[in-house]
């Protein structure tokens, strides 16, 4: 699997700069797409001063010309790609009645248009190697990052509770229109994750509503990404593995020893 030509969105932090890090250290080679160039750059250049390869692409995913640079950037530095972790999103908070469409078209074009856009090009990538190889070749994998608001929902994440419901029937969609190729396409459906915004308050939440009493780490869904990506789960598409902690399993309320913990 080592060498395998990787395409990571949302590459610049949080748990896309941690799949980064994971497909590196395997010896993968990536390109990196992010809308923060200064961030972008420098994981890039941490990854080439260990050995790595990674090359930066400035681009927005929910940009279709941005896609089309991506794409063409992963086949002029790899010739190839075997892999797209689309990681990058946007989370949004606001009260329902307050909620304006300019919100709305923002956050759908962010988490649902961009996730099209970039698994529709890429996927025509891969069908294009496996009807062009002589040889036979490995088909691709796409693993999409989507929240547990797939399947849970809050008041104040209307719309993008709905992007990821959406993200998840797409995810699912599209292993049934690309497993004709042997191409696979999952997701993992994230919780409490630490990220640069995480605060005292954040912790303390994490502490009652987690079964597990903590935050995520970044490194624990890349490691997850990573496997769906891989031939260890070469007879697994369609599906989300949720990295929450145990949040999704509890039924009702926190318990009162769990409130004064």
């Amino acid at each position: 699997m080592a060498g395998r030509s990787v395409v990571i969105t949302g590459a610049a932090s949080g748990v896309g700069a941690a799949c980064a890090r994971r497909f590196a250290a395997h010896g993968d080679r990536l390109v990196l797409a992010d809308t923060d160039e200064e961030r972008g750059k420098a994981l890039a250049e941490e990854i080439a001063g260990k050995d790595g390869t990674a090359t930066f692409v400035l681009a927005d995913p929910a940009n279709r010309l941005h896609v089309h640079n991506i794409v063409a950037e992963a086949l002029e530095a790899n010739g190839r790609i075997d892999v797209l972790a689309h990681m990058a999103g946007e989370e949004f908070s606001a009260a329902f009645l307050e909620t304006s469409e300019e919100d709305f078209e923002r956050v759908v074009a962010r988490n649902l248009k961009n996730a099209f856009l970039v698994n529709q090009a890429v996927a025509r990538q891969f069908v294009k190697q496996l009807e062009a190889s002589d040889e036979e070749m490995r088909p691709g994998a796409i693993v999409n990052l989507m929240s547990v608001e797939a399947v849970v929902a809050a008041a104040d994440h209307v719309v993008f509770a709905a992007t990821q419901g959406g993200l998840h029937q797409m995810t699912k969609a599209i292993a049934l229109a690309l497993s004709p190729y042997g191409i696979r396409a999952n997701a993992v459906g994230v919780g409490a994750i630490k990220n640069d915004f995480i605060d005292d308050g954040d912790r303390r939440l994490a502490r009652r509503s987690v079964p597990l009493k903590r935050l995520g780490d970044p490194e624990e869904v890349a490691e997850t990404v990573f496997f769906l990506a891989s031939d260890a789960a070469s007879y697994i598409t369609g599906q989300c593995i949720y990295i929450d902690g145990g949040r999704m399993i509890r039924s009702g309320a926190p318990t009162k020893k769990t409130e004064e913990e």
